[in-house]
């Protein structure tokens, strides 16, 4: 975090002329605007930081929850399936909401709806914390991720729109480590909040924690944060909502629900029911486009190569990280016989790690373009190759080795991850970045379901019914070869993305990145 902070002076102190215009080109015959008044650089650059509260505090909630499980569980008298939906109703709710969420901000406004979002989220949060008992619990969760989906695509299409160039790469880098920021404060703080047990609430706090937050930042947002949204605002398109909402819940409940649940036939069933639903939203969406409305997804960011080959990259890249790193949790806990407070300490090398790979990633983006990719890959690669070897040469054992290569593999998630958006979101018309970012965030946390899902009913068939720790070690090693074998598929796909996209013309840096 530190490293993002002297990144950002840097920025302040360098000197730049005037703010660059608006990030998106003219594409599609349409010119790129953010439909508001370009802000000038001191405060584009404050409200950067207060729009990245949204995905920092929507990352936390992802992992701060996971520690309470056992104690949520016993306090409140929970079955397992309702402890189940404590977790997967907000990654629900959160993945059908965010095309939604980013269309939003388009229309009305991403200041305006980030507002919302973080009220609303912030609101939710009380509730959770409050709750007396399992199911009010799991409702208050639902309406906390649906809150998280309005305020988290907001930072996408805010830095889309708002940044061009080596200060858009340096932005994205931004979002980057906060997300890897919250990931280790969510890990440690779940755990440093049940055992300090503060004022006798147990785990109520892991929730409560977001009032201070949520109202800082909302205060800070009313004052700070300069508004924008699309020229020629498009309008609300409530049945595209309707369809997509029940189109990605049915696509996306079977991942969460169905592997605990054994694979039922309702699961099988909204898989295939998900197919006709989610063809009939594009085939209307394309109707709405002949009609000469405004759909809620263009239909033409289909026809951007480098938009969809992204899109692939992304749902292969999440999909094996998230299934890793699940693995890689129950074997500090399970095999290595952690605590979970100290396993979540044990993971942040990697994501210290992936904060630092973060920081530095716009400039290799601006140098290497799509290569940046490719860079990224090698050093996961090679990470996890060195993850393999250890753990196979000292099972049971956490060693300085293995925690230098976690920090190693951070560092490469970090080189991915940012310029990944970078290189999916590039083309996208200004007048479409909340959709499009909304997009890239749904796939994001569908593909980190289905990796679950898929990967992790691999792992597991290949351990016994009551596996003993060497079963766990066993497991993590079937987990990083699969991982390899994605990473090549994905490697191979990016030579399918146009090789100039992200890179800088020319192959020159704005001041920014040279200080």
């Amino acid at each position: 975090m530190e490293m993002g902070v002297e990144l950002m002076n840097r920025v302040n102190r360098s000197g730049c002329g005037t703010f660059p215009k608006p990030a998106g080109r003219a594409a599609y015959g349409q010119p790129a605007s953010s439909g508001a008044a370009k802000p000038r650089r001191k405060t584009a650059w404050l409200g950067l930081w207060i729009i990245l509260v949204g995905p920092f505090l929507g990352t936390i909630d992802f992992f701060i929850a996971n520690l309470a499980v056992p104690v949520i569980r016993r306090e409140l008298h929970a079955t397992f399936s309702q402890v189940e939906l404590i977790i997967a109703g907000y990654g629900l709710s959160y993945a059908v909401c965010l095309i939604t969420g980013g269309r939003l901000g388009d229309i009305f406004g991403r200041r305006r709806t980030f507002l919302l979002g973080m009220a609303g989220f912030t609101l939710a949060s009380a509730l959770c914390g409050f709750a007396p008992n399992a199911y009010v619990l799991v409702a208050w969760r639902m309406l906390q991720g649906c809150s998280a989906a309005m305020m988290f695509p907001q930072a996408l299409s805010y830095i889309h729109v708002t940044f061009s160039g080596a200060q858009k790469r340096l932005a994205f880098s931004l979002y980057g480590a906060m997300l890897g920021f919250g990931s280790i404060t969510g890990q440690i703080l779940g755990g440093l909040l049940i055992q300090a047990n503060l004022w006798g609430l147990s785990w109520r706090p892991i929730f409560l924690i977001n009032l201070p937050l949520g109202l800082i930042t909302i205060v800070a947002a009313k004052a700070l944060l300069t508004e924008s949204k699309a020229d020629d605002a498009p309008t609300l398109d409530p049945i595209g909502m309707l369809i997509v909402t029940l189109g990605l819940g049915l696509f996306s409940l079977p991942f969460l629900e169905g592997r605990e649940a054994g694979w039922p036939w309702w699961a099988w069933a909204c898989l295939l029911a998900s197919i006709p639903v989610l063809a009939l939203f594009y085939r209307f969406e394309k109707y709405e486009v002949g009609r000469g409305r405004t759909p809620l997804l263009q239909p033409r960011l289909f026809r951007d190569r480098g938009f969809v080959v992204g899109m692939a990259v992304t749902c292969i890249y999440f999909s094996g990280h998230t299934s890793m790193v699940l693995v890689l949790s129950l074997y500090l806990q399970l095999s290595l016989g952690l605590a979970p407070m100290y396993a979540g300490l044990a993971l942040v090398p990697f994501s210290f790690g992936f904060l630092v790979g973060s920081a530095v990633s716009g400039k290799i983006n601006g140098l290497l373009g799509r290569n940046a990719l490719h860079l990224g890959a090698l050093v996961l690669a090679a990470s996890l190759v060195a993850l393999l070897l250890e753990v196979r040469a000292a099972p049971g054992h956490e060693t300085f080795v293995f925690a230098f290569t976690c920090f190693c593999y951070g560092i490469g998630r970090g080189f991915v991850t940012a310029p990944l958006y970078n290189t999916v979101l590039s083309g996208v018309p200004a007048a479409d970045a909340g959709a499009a970012s909304g997009l890239v965030s749904t796939m994001q946390q569908v593909a980190n379901s289905i990796g679950i899902a898929l990967i992790g009913a691999v792992v597991f068939s290949v351990m016994p019914r009551h596996p003993a720790p060497a079963d766990y070690a066993h497991g993590f090693l079937v987990s990083t070869l699969i991982n390899l074998g994605m990473l090549a598929i994905a490697s191979l796909l990016i030579f399918r993305i146009p090789k100039g996209r992200g890179k800088d013309p020319g192959q020159q840096t704005e001041s920014v990145m040279e200080a």
